[in-house]
Order: C-alpha cells, then structure tokens, then sequence
C-alpha cells in the first residue's frame, strides 16, 4: 500500500513487497503504516474530524445553572 501523505516526505521510499509495492519510511525504518509520523498525523486527523461546535461554559455556575 502506498500513502498518499508520505509521498512528498524526503524519507519516504516504496519498496516493492512480494505482493505489493509499499510506503517505508528510512528515517524509522520501518513500513510507514507503523510509523510514529503516520499515527501521529492518523490522530490529528481523527480529532480534526471528531472536533463539536459546541461551546463549553467557562465557569461552575454556568455548568449548574446553564442559561435556558
């Protein structure tokens, strides 16, 4: 499997496998879907995407007494 987002990485290298051409990453040394670059971005994504518009209330009183 080749990623996307290590395409324009400088330590970004696709090795051929015996079933596939895959990402690896040559700073980590390992496949790059095991890579702490890609869990980390993984994270960053999944929060951005998981992130609500509501707005917390910024006092005790405002959480016991919300404003209806």
């Amino acid at each position: 499997m080749i990623l996307k987002t290590c395409l324009n990485c400088k330590f970004h290298e696709i090795l051929d496998t015996e079933d596939e051409e895959k990402s690896h990453c040559k700073r980590e040394n390992c496949w790059s879907e095991f890579s702490k670059c890609i869990a980390k971005r993984a994270l960053d994504h999944f929060l951005e995407q998981d992130r609500t518009a509501t707005i917390r209330p910024f006092s005790s009183l405002e959480v016991m007494y919300p404003r209806e």
